[in-house]
């Protein structure tokens, strides 16, 4: 099996801001076919075809994120065309992905009461692994994903940046991605979506410092990764749950057997009270005082 680096270690901070952009979405794109092609190709019966569709989600994400940090030097018009494909893939593989997580809750226990049935379980695991093979049909096996990708890796040149040596200019790339996480997170957290839009920045800021390992001292990038990943790690366990209270309400709203329906009023209860619960517990973690502290990390790394 290929071995594919998230981490952006192979250029220096003199090296052209072109040679980046070259290196780190060439490694994404190619990440994307491979697991879109295991994805397509598997039937959610085991742990290995769940961890392929794990897998082309954050490399999915990864891409995205190549294609914004490195947006100044790219072709706008076919950056735009991976955009969306990119976005349309994550979709596809989030509905299989949702199905795997709520099978494993299932088996696990933590949904007692609830069958499999009552949600039509293995009807959305299927309907989901249909679409990940038409994407796949439509955009990989036809070589259109290879084509338009070799044709952005062509054209980056745009503009002056292309020349701009890399380690400064990445740490002015990474400036408002951070900006736009601080302000989130200074805001007020009660409602769901502020929970979500925090976790979907500190997503997008995580991918983006893979990329910047040659931009800052490996002591500094090593502890930012790390407590964002710690973060993000306790903001998934809340939006986890917000998500189940989703899908449990909607399939609820579309049950019809009465017998179905009270199954999932009990789950969707269960998950509420257990959403309350992660909420206040992360809310005591995430304190004013952790916040200020992260944020001055980050405007001392950003000065380096």
């Amino acid at each position: 099996m290929p071995r594919y680096e998230k981490w952006l270690t192979d250029v220096g901070p003199d090296a052209p801001v072109r040679r980046a952009a070259r290196k780190a979405l060439t490694m994404r794109l190619k990440a994307v076919e491979h697991y879109l092609k295991q994805a397509a190709q598997v039937s959610g019966k085991s742990m290995a075809d769940a961890e392929a569709v794990h897998q082309l989600r954050i490399w999915t994400r990864r891409a995205a994120a190549a294609l914004r940090l490195f947006a100044e030097v790219l072709p706008r018009k076919t950056t735009k065309w991976h955009k969306r494909k990119l976005r349309a893939m994550r979709h596809t593989a989030g509905e299989a992905r949702d199905c795997d997580v709520l099978a494993d809750r299932l088996e696990s226990g933590d949904l007692p009461g609830l069958a499999p049935t009552a949600v039509h379980l293995p009807v959305r695991r299927k309907r989901a692994e249909q679409d990940l093979a038409k994407s796949y049909k439509s955009v990989i096996r036809s070589r259109k994903f290879r084509r338009k990708s070799d044709k952005l890796l062509k054209k980056i040149n745009r503009g002056n940046s292309a020349q701009t040596t890399f380690g400064p200019w990445c740490l002015a790339q990474l400036r408002p991605l951070a900006d736009e996480f601080h302000t989130l997170a200074a805001g007020g957290l009660g409602q769901d979506a502020q929970l979500h839009a925090l976790r979907i920045a500190g997503k997008r800021l995580r991918y983006a410092l893979e990329l910047a390992p040659a931009a800052l001292p490996s002591n500094v990038h090593r502890r930012l990764y790390d407590e964002l990943s710690d973060l993000q790690d306790r903001l998934g366990q809340v939006c986890d749950k917000i998500v189940a209270v989703g899908q449990l309400k909607q399939w609820h709203d579309e049950a019809r057997a009465k017998d179905v329906r009270k199954e999932l009023r009990a789950a969707l209860a269960q998950q509420r009270k257990q959403l309350v619960s992660e909420k206040r517990t992360f809310l005591r973690w995430w304190t004013p005082k952790r916040q200020a502290a992260l944020r001055k990390n980050w405007e001392r790394a950003l000065r380096t």
